[in-house]
This record gives structure tokens, sequence and C-alpha cells, in this order.
């Protein structure tokens, strides 16, 4: 008895007018629509030191229009009150959502979760504290592949913790200033 063996192929470029190709996988492409940021506040009023630094890393689910991220932030305040230096700390991060309706325009819906201090009670225990802003901001191109951006977020959820620091002090809008780069 003899074996007997038989072997074939398909080529995809042999296909017929008309007939979609199936798409390959391209990191190019990927690579294009991943981009990478953040925030950054840093201040020296008189007996005070505040540093604010959240980096961010997004993916375009439709190019350029609509995406979707990750967030992390920490904060560090220092105030002198008499002869001591008090120090907090406040970290976490969350996910955003943001559409651009066209080039300039930015609309933005993020949840966060901090942990830090509780200064609604006074006692400064650790606590987490959940944060839902909703927000439109601005959009200046640096290039095709950066720009800035400045927003005003509005906190639904009001948490008297909420360290980010306001505009207002009985009005829960936040500001957010930062800069935004493709990585393809």
């Amino acid at each position: 008895m003899l074996p007997f063996f038989l072997l074939a192929q398909y080529d995809m470029d042999n296909n017929k007018p008309g007939e979609e190709k199936e798409k390959k996988f391209s990191l190019f492409e990927v690579k294009q629509r991943i981009y990478a940021g953040g925030d950054f506040s840093f201040s020296l009023p008189s007996g005070m030191t505040y540093l604010y630094i959240a980096p961010l890393a997004g993916y375009d689910i439709v190019k350029q229009k609509l995406s979707a991220g990750l967030s992390t932030m920490y904060q560090f305040y220092g105030i002198r009150i008499g002869n001591q230096y008090q120090t907090w700390h406040s970290y976490g991060g969350g996910v955003f959502l943001r559409y651009r309706p066209w080039k300039p325009l930015l609309l933005q819906t993020e949840f966060d979760l901090y942990n830090t201090n509780n200064f609604a009670d006074g006692t400064f225990e650790r606590i987490n504290v959940p944060l839902f802003l909703v927000g439109a901001g601005y959009a200046r191109s640096m290039g095709d592949k950066a720009y800035s951006q400045f927003m005003l977020f509005y906190d639904l959820i009001q948490d008297p913790n909420n360290p980010l620091p306001r505009i207002f002090l009985n009005v829960p809008i936040h500001i957010k200033f930062g800069f935004v780069v493709y990585l393809g």
C-alpha cells in the first residue's frame, strides 16, 4: 500500500473583483488611534504648596471623534499652619469617554474614584470618594498629532470630600488644562 497526500491552498489575491478581501491587522493603524497626555498644575502661594499630576491614555473608537480611556491622578497639598506644616495626599484613577463633534470642541464624561482625606468631618481619615464628571472644552491643535486642551467639568455626585479644586467655593465646577499626543 502506498500513502497518498493531497495539499491545497487558497490565495486571497485571486479574489474576483467585487469580493471583499480579508483585512489584515495593522499595528501602525492601532498605534495611530492611541493617545497619551494629561493635566498638570503647580502652585506656590504664600505658606502653601499645591501639585496636581493626572496622566491619561486613550484609544479612538472612531478616529479623532469618539474615544475612551483611563486616567490617574496624584495631588499634594501642603499648608503652613502656625509653626507646623500640614500635608495631604490624594490619588486615584478612572475611566472616561470623549466625543469631538468638530475639531476644537471636546465633550467628555468620566467616572473617577479617589483616595483622599475626610475633610468634611475633620477627622482626616483616608476615604474613597467617587466623582462623576461631565464637561466640555476647547482643543487647540499643535500639529497633526497633538493638541492642548482646556476643559470645564461639573461634578454630578458632589461629594464634599472631592479633592479637585473648585472655581467657585459653592459650585462644583472644576478646570482641567493639559496636552494630548497621538503615538502614531
